[in-house]
C-alpha cells in the first residue's frame, strides 16, 4: 500500500461520493456512498448503501458499485479503477476492492469520525490501510479528505449538530 495526493478531479468526485450518501440517507439508510472511477477518468459506476432499506447486511456503498459495475458485464473496467467513498471503506468493501483489482482508494471521512458520532453497531479497529496493505498488490490509499462535508449528512440523517 502506498499514499497518494488527492486534486481537483478527486475531490470531485469525492464529493459526488459524500452527495449520494446524502440521498441514500433521505432513503433512510445510513450515509455512505461510494464512486468507481476507471484508468482512462470515465465514472464506471456509482454506489450507495441500503443495508437498512434491503435488509442485508452486505449492501454497503463500495461493493454496490462494483456490485453494478459487474452487472453491466464490466468487470474488466475495474482493473485499475479507483473507488471514491464517503467515509473510509470497511475490511469486508476494503477486500472485495482488492479482488476487483482496483489500484487506488480515496476516501473523505474516516472510521474515527464516523465512530465519534454513532453510538451503535459493531465496530473495526482495522482500518482500510490495514486490510489492504496485508493485499499482494500496492494498493494507493489517500484519506480522510473533506471528512466535515462527508460528516454533514451524518448528522442531518441522525438530526444531531
Amino acid at each position: 500500500m502506498s499514499q497518494s495526493d488527492v486534486d481537483d478531479v478527486d475531490l470531485a468526485h469525492l464529493r459526488r461520493a459524500i452527495e449520494l450518501a446524502d440521498e441514500t440517507g433521505d432513503a433512510g439508510n445510513r450515509p455512505f456512498g461510494a464512486v468507481a472511477v476507471g484508468a482512462d477518468g470515465h465514472v464506471i459506476s456509482e454506489g450507495a448503501n441500503s443495508v437498512a432499506t434491503s435488509a442485508d447486511v452486505t449492501e454497503h456503498a463500495e461493493l454496490d458499485a462494483i456490485t453494478t459495475a459487474c452487472g453491466e458485464g464490466r468487470t474488466a473496467d475495474l482493473v485499475g479503477a479507483t473507488m471514491y467513498a464517503s467515509g473510509e471503506p470497511c475490511p469486508m468493501c476494503s477486500a472485495a476492492m482488492v479482488w476487483a483489482g482496483i489500484t487506488r482508494v480515496v476516501y473523505a471521512a474516516s472510521s474515527a469520525d464516523f465512530s465519534r458520532i454513532l453510538a451503535d453497531g459493531p465496530r473495526f479497529t482495522l482500518g482500510c490501510s490495514d486490510v489492504l496493505d496485508s493485499a499482494s498488490v500496492d494498493i494507493e490509499v489517500s484519506g480522510p479528505h473533506l471528512g466535515d462535508e462527508a460528516l454533514a449528512p451524518f448528522h442531518r440523517f441522525l438530526d444531531t449538530d
